[in-house]
């Protein structure tokens, strides 16, 4: 396939959009995949080539936070994540992704009004509920797995996990996503470099916009209030949240 000047252009802001909000709150796939199809791309080819800009994108970010991430403590989960991202791939050209929409959208529900209502969540820290390898391995099967199959807003529920169940605050939380990002979006991108197929040239026209917007929006994670942070996440969760149903239940 290939497309016009201005849809490469298109793309290529789309991406760059994406990647600013990824590299913040996590859900930049909620811009960019929706901008893959929207150019007539076939589901499960959408996904593997947003898979390449995500990749370049979240090493990016991860680039730019490397110094606040604990890499030995986190290993455990990267290599589940990673493990079981492949298997969410795999399944992806199997199956129809189709048929994860609504447990996406009760999640992204259960995610949203918890939030909201729980207060001060992800402003301070508190006391942890899972031991943290214990954590890593229950959250990288399942999100690793979610990452590999569908994709849009695997950021968000790492943050959400990491506030409600170990007690990080939600710029920590942000951050830690980073590498744990990395992981599922490396294995899912290798997976299909080697299984399938990958519009190369759009992918990476949309990665060079995606690395230049988590490029900047890693700096200003460091930067900004933790209350904006929780602000940009309660709108990023709705969006997805509001797209993962009108997709169900009016295009299904």
């Amino acid at each position: 396939m290939d497309f016009s000047f201005y849809q490469y252009l298109f793309a290529f802001f789309g991406a760059f959009l994406g990647g600013f909000i990824d590299a913040i709150i996590g859900g930049g796939g909620l811009v960019t995949l929706p901008i893959v199809l929207s150019l007539g791309v076939p589901p499960a080819l959408a996904v593997a080539t947003s898979k390449l800009q995500a990749t370049m994108g979240i090493i990016s970010s991860l680039f730019v936070v490397r110094k606040n991430i604990e890499f030995k403590k986190m290993l455990i989960g990267v290599l589940f994540t990673a493990i079981f991202s492949m298997l969410g791939s795999l399944t992806l050209i199997s199956i129809k992704s189709d048929s994860l929409k609504p447990v996406v959208a009760v999640v992204l529900v259960l995610v949203f009004f918890y939030t909201v209502f729980k207060k001060n969540i992800g402003e301070v820290e508190s006391k942890a509920k899972l031991k943290p390898m214990i954590f890593l391995i229950i959250f990288g099967m399942i999100i690793g797995f979610y990452d590999g199959f569908i994709g849009p807003g695997t950021g968000s529920f790492w943050i959400f996990a990491f506030v409600a169940l170990l007690g990080l605050n939600i710029r920590q939380a942000s951050i830690n996503t980073k590498l744990l990002n990395a992981s599922s979006n490396v294995a899912s991108l290798v997976f299909f470099i080697f299984n399938y197929e990958i519009l190369y040239k759009l992918g990476f026209i949309m990665g060079l916009g995606a690395v230049a917007g988590a490029f900047f929006g890693a700096k200003l994670l460091l930067k900004i209030n933790i209350k904006l942070i929780k602000i940009v996440f309660f709108v990023v969760v709705f969006c997805t949240l509001v797209k993962v149903c009108y997709d169900y239940f009016f295009i299904g």
